[in-house]
């Protein structure tokens, strides 16, 4: 009988255990904590988002290399897809439900429910699961001469003990969320096996942003006193000082070097100094990976979607006319949030620009994402062209009997249960081959 070690208990290795072992193999899993899925129960803020039916599901992945990676996707969840993952589920016991046309939960609204699941197949399948054994080296042992076994035969060993196998999958993890004992370590075992392995960056985050040109200084109307002025000035030279908490509806672009490269429709939320929202995390792909390219990143809001900016314009100056003397702060109330009204003034009277034009391009400049405390994903990873895309094993010949699944590939997704979606099809895939 063959034996697989699968590193890593979360969603991706919990699903490479079950497939190795229904097909066939002794299956142990090495989870470096002290509980499986810890990161699971924090998935659809504990709801876990189990996959999305959307039918392009494979082109909304991204990667280092994204044509690449996509091919690999779509090879993978060819052998392992959404309706696969939903009878999954429906014959392990769990009903699920939709929600916003195509965000699939459990019906109980519990990711408890979603690992309890999983480790009550792994028990009936006799997996073992052993834990607080984090792996500290995985070295190669070649057949002894004249052995007729024609496999080679990994010892993975960690602090406390050494495991043989035939086949060894890594599902360690990436570093986002590190409270659940995602630390990055995977990324070490993947380069001490000499895998390439790229920048790790925080994906699926908030987006730190200020105005264009912070030394700038512009005078927000309507101060009474030396106090307003003053607490004014200082919503002027952030922004989001007096937005903090507003949600809004806009067209959120992503511009690097002045050229739109993304762009999403949906809610945001202003912070203190972010602009959050999942339209902003879906984004905060394309602007981490642009940023830490060099590149000058900018983030232009359309905070009227719905409308042209000529129609905006012909509103602002009918009021104008219809009320002599109007305030831009009454005439912006019927227009935008209250609180944002003195982030748009300041950026009006910052960059000269009409206040129909800054309210279908309000513009401000990307510093950083948050860090990975607070990241969902990570952008980056094990490069895919390391891999096999059909079988998510290493392509060269010295790592033969070695795979990779989940997060520590190259792969992330956008909110909405792709990334889940990501772990339960390459953690198949890669049990089943590891298996064979």
């Amino acid at each position: 009988m063959k034996k697989v070690l699968v590193i890593g208990g979360g969603p991706s290795g919990l699903m490479a255990a079950i497939a190795a072992a229904r097909a066939g193999a002794q299956t142990t899993v090495l989870e470096a904590g002290a509980k499986p899925g810890r990161k699971l129960l924090l998935t659809g803020n504990g709801r876990c988002n189990l996959t999305n039916l959307n039918e392009r599901i494979a082109s909304m992945y991204d990667s280092s290399d994204p044509e690449f990676a996509r091919a690999m996707v779509r090879s993978v969840l060819s052998r392992f897809g959404v309706q696969d993952t939903l009878d999954f589920f429906r014959q392990e016991g769990l009903l699920t439900c939709v929600e916003h046309q195509t965000y699939v939960y459990p019906v109980t609204g519990q990711s408890g429910s979603v690992l309890e699941i999983l480790l009550r197949t792994l028990q009936a399948l006799k997996v073992k699961m052993k834990y607080s054994e984090e792996v500290i080296e995985i070295e190669r042992r070649d057949p002894a001469p004249g052995s007729e076994e024609n496999t080679c035969l990994w010892n993975v060993r960690t602090k406390t003990w050494n495991y043989e196998a035939d086949s060894v999958i890594l599902c360690c993890g990436s570093r986002a969320v590190p409270s659940t004992g995602s630390n990055g370590s995977g990324y070490e075992l993947c380069r001490m096996l000499g895998l390439d392995v790229t920048d790790v960056l925080p994906g699926l985050t908030a987006v730190s942003c200020r105005l264009p040109a912070p030394e700038a200084r512009a005078y927000v109307p309507g101060s009474r006193n030396k106090n307003s002025a003053a607490q004014e000035m200082k919503n002027m030279e952030d922004p989001f000082y007096a937005a903090a908490g507003t949600r809004t509806q806009a067209v959120v672009s992503v511009l690097s070097d002045g050229e739109v490269i993304a762009q999403e429709r949906g809610q945001l939320q202003f912070t203190q100094q972010d602009l959050s929202g999942i339209v902003v995390f879906n984004l905060s792909r394309t602007v981490v990976r642009a940023l830490h390219q060099g590149h000058d990143v900018t983030i232009s809001l359309d905070l009227l979607p719905d409308h042209t900016e000529d129609q905006v314009d012909i509103l602002i100056q009918s009021m104008r006319e219809k009320y002599d003397g109007i305030s831009e702060e009454k005439i912006l109330c019927g227009l935008v949030p209250s609180r944002m009204i003195p982030a748009v003034l300041a950026l009006c009277e910052l960059t000269g620009n009409r206040l129909a034009y800054i309210l279908k391009h309000f513009t401000l400049k990307a510093s950083r994402l948050r860090e990975f405390d607070s990241a969902q994903v990570c952008v980056g990873g094990v490069r895919t062209t390391e891999l096999n895309p059909d079988t998510l094993e290493c392509v060269s010949e010295d790592l033969k009997g070695i795979y990779l699944a989940g997060e520590l590939i190259d792969i992330d997704g956008p909110c909405g249960g792709y990334n889940l979606q990501w772990a339960w099809s390459s953690g198949y895939t890669a049990g089943l081959h590891a298996a064979q």
